[in-house]
């Protein structure tokens, strides 16, 4: 299996989330639908959307709700990208430039807000409050991460469960979430529902401890990015938090001075990444990756083969073996 054959399994669910996610760009103030049209032809792969597809198919769900509810999550989560750069003050997206480069910053947060109010308005309209509360307190969740992870800026000490908590917000939640609402739009039992809810929150996680990888000891010629950006933000993540627990204490207050500065320069950067190969920081994260796909996976032995589970298990792969 390939990622094309997941993507041929569901291509109508998809095509239908990608009409609902244009058709639905329908401002009277013309601004608003030109930047969001911006956002989304720029691609990307919806994950959160074929993750909801393929958990519904999985759970015996064949109708068009999948694909609106889709549309909602991948409003959800362009709002928060494109905040998101803002806040960092992001040039590029996706290989093209950022839409806050282009439109400038204003004008992205209020259509960033657009598109986290159209999505509930179409969330209302799908009329199913147990859905609408799971989407809202995901968003919720989000916007308190993002929140957290600003008040742990620089904070070198950060603990590995406050790290885990801003991975979850930030990432996992919308995961979850999405493979959630699919084992509803099924009619699963409530284990079941949990089952998938889990699976989404495990490959969620690991996706994002899989980017933070990659961050620091990825192939910039494959991710597209130079390495050190969570370096350069002062976000402490998995390959740091590895690195500090392996280190002397002189060799840890240099990179602790390293980390807290506002003074980034590639001199640090370098000694920072000599320091992770040689003490393989990237095999110690790439453990807890497998951990929590390990744990993914497991999960859905609950369920009886399928194309639609093989494919889960393939994704949950996919996602976070993309420089290894």
């Amino acid at each position: 299996m390939n990622i094309n054959d997941v993507y041929s399994l569901i291509e109508q669910e998809m095509n239908n989330v990608n009409s609902e996610l244009t058709k639905n760009l329908d401002s009277e103030v013309e601004m608003v639908n030109e930047v969001a049209s911006y956002v989304f032809e720029s691609g990307g792969k919806r994950l959160r959307p074929v993750f909801l597809v393929l958990a519904a198919k999985l759970a015996g769900y064949n109708g068009n709700r999948s694909s609106v509810l889709s549309g909602v999550v991948e409003y959800i989560h362009t709002a928060t990208l494109i905040h998101d750069d803002v806040i960092d003050g992001a040039k590029y997206r996706r290989g093209k430039d950022s839409v806050n480069r282009v439109f400038g910053n204003d004008i992205t947060v209020l259509c960033g807000d657009f598109l986290y109010s159209r999505a509930f308005v179409n969330l209302v309209r799908d009329g199913d409050p147990e859905i609408q509360l799971i989407l809202a307190n995901a968003a919720k969740t989000m916007s308190e991460g993002e929140v957290f992870q600003l008040i742990k800026t620089a904070d070198f000490f950060l603990k590995f469960e406050d790290y885990e908590k801003i991975i979850f917000s930030k990432t996992a939640v919308l995961f979850s979430a999405c493979c959630e609402i699919g084992g509803i739009l099924g009619g699963l039992d409530k284990k079941k529902v949990s089952t998938l809810k889990d699976f989404g929150k495990y490959v969620g996680l690991a996706f994002q401890m899989s980017d933070d990888i990659l961050d620091y000891l990825g192939n910039p010629d494959y991710t597209g990015k130079n390495p050190g950006t969570d370096l350069k933000e002062g976000k402490m993540t998995l390959p740091m938090i590895l690195l500090r627990q392996c280190l002397k204490k002189d060799e840890i207050k240099i990179i602790r001075d390293i980390f807290t500065s506002e003074d980034y320069s590639e001199k640090n950067l370098e000694y920072i990444l000599t320091l992770m190969q040689n003490n393989n920081i990237k095999e110690k994260a790439e453990k807890f990756v497998d951990d929590y796909i390990f744990k993914a996976k497991t999960l859905l032995n609950e369920f009886d083969d399928n194309p639609y589970k093989d494919s889960l298990l393939f994704l949950a792969d996919y996602m976070v073996k993309r420089d290894r």
